[in-house]
């Protein structure tokens, strides 16, 4: 009704999932500094609203796919973090959610699960043959992100390649 909606071409059935009980809704971090900025604040919002009506809020904590790094509209590869400092910025970005949301084990209460707690267990065939047959390398080159970086002269990484296929493991966990 606010507007906080642009555009949703399935929003009676959304409507109707949210009527007929508890939806689950997620935000990633990208652990890549320690705070969060102003403009992460619409998605804690989202989550705000979505516990505040009945739902469970999920702030997925990126500490698996940080250390590979988004490489969406970026001029280079991001400098690979060590683990000490993907911790130390997920305390950071966890101080910053805490006061907006409701952590505990009841009802709809907020979760804040860490995505290196599944992707740090993959094996890489184990992912390939689970994952790989789902994406399709030329839909994959066709994102601008990956097109905007393959024409520079730096280009793009295996690793960073990749990110896109984590962070889609992320929503089937």
């Amino acid at each position: 009704a606010r507007g906080f909606v642009f555009h949703d071409p399935h929003s009676e059935r959304l409507d109707a999932a949210l009527r007929a009980g508890m939806v689950s809704g997620y935000i990633g971090y990208d652990l890549t500094a320690d705070s969060l900025h102003v403009g992460h604040m619409v998605q804690i919002m989202l989550l705000r609203l979505l516990q505040r009506t009945g739902h469970r809020p999920v702030a997925l904590m990126g500490g698996g796919t940080s250390k590979i790094g988004d490489p969406s509209f970026r001029e280079e590869a991001r400098q690979l973090m060590t683990e000490a400092t993907i911790l130390a910025n997920m305390a950071g970005i966890r101080r910053n959610i805490e006061p907006f949301l409701r952590f505990g084990d009841t009802g709809n209460d907020a979760l804040l699960p860490n995505n290196a707690d599944w992707l740090d267990k993959l094996g890489y065939i184990e992912l390939l043959r689970e994952v790989g047959p789902h994406f399709s390398i030329s839909r994959m080159l066709a994102f601008d992100s990956v097109k905007n970086r393959l024409e520079r002269e730096q280009g793009l990484t295996f690793l960073e390649f990749n990110y896109s296929i984590l962070q889609r493991y992320d929503f089937r966990e």
